[in-house]
């Protein structure tokens, strides 16, 4: 059986199924929503604007390197141990966060925007 992500609702009755058939020791992960559809397509128009509307030292920037940009500036990044004892920081990603986390991240995002837009 390969990964099964369900969206709970009202009728819970599938997921309770799934799980009595899986094999035991497989895992259950119950967790807040990840960001919406909406607020993804929000962000990414944000950063079309920015990109078209911001210049830092006479310079634009594609959408992709203001994404970039602020992930490294306002998320967590997480520190690894590859093998052979190598440690690197990971890349921080939108991907995972909760709904309120990416409201909050869109909101640093946009107070960046108003502050360094050309009218």
């Amino acid at each position: 059986m390969e990964r099964v992500k369900f969206t709970l609702t009202q009728d819970r009755s599938r997921v309770k199924h799934i799980i009595d058939i899986s094999p035991d020791c497989w895992v259950v992960e119950i967790r807040e929503p990840s960001r919406t559809k909406d607020q993804n397509a929000l962000y990414w128009a944000t950063l079309h604007d920015l990109s078209d509307r911001v210049k830092i030292d006479g310079k634009q920037y594609l959408p992709m390197v203001w994404h970039k940009y602020f992930k490294e500036r306002f998320l967590p990044g997480s520190i690894i141990e590859l093998p052979y004892g190598h440690i690197v920081e990971a890349e921080p990603s939108t991907a995972e966060l909760t709904k309120e986390q990416f409201s909050e991240y869109i909101e640093k995002v946009m107070q960046f925007y108003h502050l360094h837009k050309e009218e």
